[in-house]
Formats: C-alpha cells, structure tokens, sequence
C-alpha cells in the first residue's frame, strides 16, 4: 500500500463542494468555534486588501491567489465523513461568511447551502437562522461581527451595483489551501501527521492532543466505552462554567481552559509517581505525550491517577475550587485568609509561577478518596502561603530561577503534599525550607552562619538595589503594598481589581521612585538606597508618567488622587521634603512591615508566638 496522504492545491469552490453523501464533520476531540474579534478581522483583511487590489485597473488581468494555509482531512469510510483535524475555525468562518454574502446579493446566480457542508447542527441552526441579533453562541457572534465588518467595507465600493455577489465570487474562486487527507490511520497517527506538517491557522493545541492521547491510552486498557465522549464531557464541564460568567455583572471572574487543569494533573502524576522535575519542567504536550506512550508507566505498581474517575474528578475539584476563591474573593467571606486569598497570583509573580498549582494539588492529596475537596481549601491556601515565602525568598537573593528550589519542590515537597497532613506540611515547609528566623533586634549575628547570611542578604537587597531587577523589584513592591491594603481593612474584592483583575484594570500601576531618579543619579554614596525599597511604591502608570521627575512636593497633589493604601502613607509622611534621611526612615519601616508578615507564617507553623 502506498503512503495514506494526499495532498492538493484546491480553492474554496472545490473545497465545500464534497463529493455526493459525504459531508465534512468536526471531530469531538477538537475544541468548539472559537474565533474572537481579532481573529475575525485578520481574516477579513486578507481578503479585501485582494479584493481591493483586483478591483484596480492594472490588477485586473492578474489577479494574485490568496493562499489560507492548510487544510488536514481525515477520511472516516465507517460514515463517509472527512473529519476537520486541522482548518475547522477558517473553514467554519468561511461558511459564515458565504452565507452573509448570499443573504446580500441582489440578482444571485447561484446558492451554495452552506449548511450541508460541515455536519453541525449548531451551525446549521446559525446558518438557517435569519436573526442576526442573536449572540447566544459565537456562531452568531462572528456572523454579526462580519456583517459590520461587510457592511463597512462596502461603502468603498458605491459604485458597484452587485457588490456582494462580485467580492463572494472572488472569494470563490481566489482563495486558496492546501487540502492533505489522510486514510485508514489511527487517531493518533493523523495527530502526528499534524504535528510534522502544520505550519498555520493552528487549530490543534496541547490540551486537544492531550485529549487525543488519552482517548489512546484509555481505550487500551478498555475498548467497550466511548472514551471520546467521556473526556469530551470534562471539556464540555469548563465551557459550562466559563459560559455563566458575567451574567450576574459581575467582572472579576476568569474563564479558564482545559490547559489550567494540565498544570494541575502534570503535577499530581509526578508526585504520584514520584518524579523530578526532569518530568515537572516538560510542556503540557511533551509530558503527557510521552506519559501515555507507556514507556515508564512500567515502573509504576499503581496507576490509579490515570483513570478517567480520577481524571475526572480532578477536573470538576478545579473548577469547584477556583470558583470558591473568586466567591469568597467577592464576598469577603473568610477576612482570616484575607492574604492568603491572593497567594496563588503572589506565586505568579515570583521566579517560580510554574508552581501556581500547589493549593490545587495539595487539596487533591488532602481530599483523596473523597468527593469534596472544600473541607481543604483553606488549609492549601495556607500551605501556598508558605510555599510562597520560599519562593520569595529565593527571587529576592538570586537573579535567576535556581535547580535548588525547583529540585526541593519537585522531590520533598511534593512527597510532603501526597503523603502529610496539613500541619506536617508546614511544619517540613518550615524546618526544612525556609531559613531559621533571626532573633528579633539581631539581623546580623556575632557568628554568621548560611540561614543568617540568607537573611542578611535577602533584606539587604530589599533595602538597596531592589530597582535593579524587574521581577524583583515589582513582586516586593506588589507585596508591600497588599500588606498595606489589607492593614486599612480594605475588602478582598476591591484589593483584586487594584493589583491582579489584569483584563479590567483599565489604569495598572507602575513602579514609582519617590524622589526621581534623575534627582539622584550623581549620589553615588546613596544611589542604591534611593533604589531601595524605602523610596519606592507603586502608583497607578497615569498618575506616574503625568509627573515625571517633579519634586517630591510638587507630586504629593498628584499622589492624593491615588487608590493605594501604600501611596496615603508615603503622602503622610513626605510633609515637606524627601531626602535620604527619610527614604532611611521609610526602608527600615518597609522591612519590618516584611519581617513581622514572615515572622507571622513562621511563627504559626512553629507553634511559638511573635
């Protein structure tokens, strides 16, 4: 038999027009119709920047194809379907725009049902449905969007009586793909081909190959239920959740996807199986590619967490969890974790956001055997807390992500979360992880030793130099500032939409030198401590680029007009001027704040009081 590919150039014409009883068909692995506006409008533009250019006169003889990119077919006898493995989204956004274009023309010589192309009943439905105001799904989002889009377009070309049939025809017969079919391959095999050959329009990510893999591996072990639809229930579970957002007004809620919940499991596989971070550092689709191939599955007397139940059950604790959060964000619900409420994002900042994962993971370990994890949520959130000072702690003296951390969490603590209750897991966070406290008064002991050093250096940076890294400099400052916000009993909710609803924030803030930089560049004797966190805070970016390098008392009416609870200190104490002695005054004020916010999560997990 020879190679099962072929391959053609074919234009859009020939392309929906299938051969009779065989239909395109959109595979349940692949993700649904997703295109957003940006999509949309790039899409648009190829097309009538070349329809454009054919309608000048020196162009009409040599009208140039308009090439978009490749179209991956697999041919499914059982049903005398072609399933969409690569193109479903340009494919599906054509047809919607074929079907615009014929509602508009005025003397139409020919109809293509564009609804008998794809098996869809969704976009059969959009397709036969003549109410162009329905937005229920992004059928009918995209179709609208093309009609302004259309009509917009249209208004440069007045005088063109037959517009619509004119720019449908053109598109019929000058755009362009390369069509590849494959035949009589396992699933798996079609995705590989993908793999090798794509090059644009990607439709496919990891969390769809994923799903792929899986479907193989389950179906190996059992070939009696439909895998498929099973793991495409779990999908269908996170679209259900993203789906009901907004519709109370709310704004602070995140729609997540499937590769979220990949972090997740990637993580728990390891730490059942007790794997490094050899495994830990791998994308989502090189480690579950290589996991289901089985080569190492081998080692493992207990695979349990590869079951779809698990699987599963994983899927529904994350969205359960992360919608928890946000709850409790917005209602205020629990002012005890008011700071740890926020860990994940404090996580996020550091050198080591890789590990956002841990109150998830810790929660699954904690509620194993159980259907519920909320009886965990709060302690994970406290394990997180502390995980986050390590990480802090290590972002702060290093300018660089270290092997040292990522192998302690890859190895001991995620031992810890799998096999320790909450407590044992601080309790090991704190012996084994963190640096014993300094005495109080004592930050610089008479015999030093690796844990003071640590300290030293770690506060030492915070109060000079800490402008010198981005990462730093931002997570520190970021930190400060929420210790401050929660400090004046500012609500959780409002504490989120100032520092981390990142889609919402209409004005983010910045990085402020208190006393300008240009004001003491020349000092050399205190140019570190003027970039120490004694004259830093943050500031919204607007306030900040409006006042430049002004005087310090010229910027505190600018400073008046900010929401941060760290800027209405700086404006208590900055009366009349700004000087080294003050940003002194301030470093040694900050670092306490700092020292007394570690000493509190050490302190507890210890059991002796500050």
């Amino acid at each position: 038999m020879g190679f099962p590919i072929d391959s053609k150039v074919l234009g859009l014409r020939e392309l929906i027009k299938v051969n009779e009883g065989e239909r395109y068909s959109i595979p349940i692995y692949q993700r649904p119709y997703s295109w957003e506006e940006k999509n949309i409008k790039d899409f648009l533009t190829s097309i009538f920047d070349a329809f454009k250019e054919v309608n000048e006169e020196k162009c009409k003889a040599n009208v140039k194809p308009v090439f978009f990119g490749t179209i991956q077919l697999d041919h499914n006898k059982d049903d005398n379907t072609l399933d969409i493995v690569d193109g479903q989204q340009r494919l599906t956004t054509f047809l919607l725009f074929l079907d615009l274009l014929q509602r508009n023309e005025i003397h139409p010589k020919e109809y293509i049902d564009c609804s008998k192309v794809i098996k869809s009943e969704k976009l059969k439905e959009v397709l036969k449905d003549d109410n162009i105001k329905n937005t229920s799904l992004k059928y009918y989002e995209n179709r609208k969007l093309l009609k302004k889009e259309v009509e917009h377009f249209e208004k440069e070309f007045k005088d063109k009586n037959e517009f619509y049939t004119e720019l449908k025809n053109f598109v019929l017969d000058n755009v362009y793909f390369v069509q590849l079919t494959t035949e009589e391959m396992d699933l798996s095999e079609v995705v590989s081909v993908f793999n090798t050959i794509n090059t644009t329009g990607l439709d496919l990510n990891a969390t769809d190959i994923f799903k792929v893999r899986y479907y193989n591996y389950l179906r190996g072990i059992d070939n009696t239920k439909d895998w498929l639809k099973e793991i495409n229930s779990c999908y269908q579970s996170i679209d259900d959740s993203n789906e009901k957002l907004g519709k109370d007004g709310r704004t602070d809620q995140t729609k997540f996807d499937m590769g979220w919940v990949l972090d997740i499991y990637k993580h728990i596989i390891c730490a059942e199986f007790g794997w490094g971070f050899s495994e830990v550092s791998k994308s989502n689709q090189k480690f579950f590619d290589e996991l289901f191939k089985g080569i190492r599955l081998t080692e493992q007397s207990d695979l349990s967490v590869l079951e779809f139940d698990t699987f599963k059950h994983i899927v529904d604790g994350f969205i359960d969890y992360w919608r928890w959060i946000e709850n409790v964000r917005y209602n205020g619900e629990h002012p005890e974790i008011a700071k740890e409420i926020f860990s994940i994002y404090l996580v996020e900042k550091t050198r080591y956001k890789r590990y956002w994962t841990i109150p998830f993971v810790v929660a699954y370990f904690r509620a194993k055997g159980r259907d519920d994890w909320s009886d965990y949520y709060i302690d994970s959130l406290k394990v997180n807390m502390h995980m986050f000072r390590f990480f802090l702690i290590y972002t702060v003296i290093n300018d660089r992500v270290i092997n040292y951390v990522q192998n302690k969490v890859c190895v001991e603590c995620f031992k810890w979360f799998k096999e320790c209750n909450t407590e044992e897991i601080i309790k090991n966070i704190v012996e084994n992880l963190l640096p014993p406290l300094p005495i109080s008064g004592q930050l610089l002991p008479q015999v030093p030793n690796k844990e003071h050093e640590t300290w030293k250096k770690f506060y030492g940076i915070i109060e000079s130099g800490l402008f010198d890294n981005g990462s730093r400099v931002h997570l520190v400052c970021t930190l400060t500032a929420l210790i401050d916000e929660v400090n004046k009993g500012v609500k959780e909710s409002d504490i989120y939409e100032k520092f981390f609803n990142y889609e919402m924030i209409k004005d983010p803030y910045d990085i402020e030198h208190i006393e300008a930089r240009n004001n003491f560049k020349d000092d050399k004797d205190n140019v570190d401590k003027f970039n120490g966190i004694g004259n830093l805070t943050v500031l919204e970016r607007s306030i900040n680029r409006s006042i430049k390098d002004e005087p310090v008392i010229d910027k505190n009416e600018e400073y008046k007009k900010s929401k941060y609870a760290a800027v209405e200190l700086v404006i208590r104490k900055c009366k009349d001027k700004w000087d080294i002695e003050r940003v002194e005054e301030r470093a040694i004020e900050e670092i306490d704040k700092i020292e007394r916010f570690m000493e509190e999560e050490l302190d507890f997990a210890s059991g002796r009081k500050a």
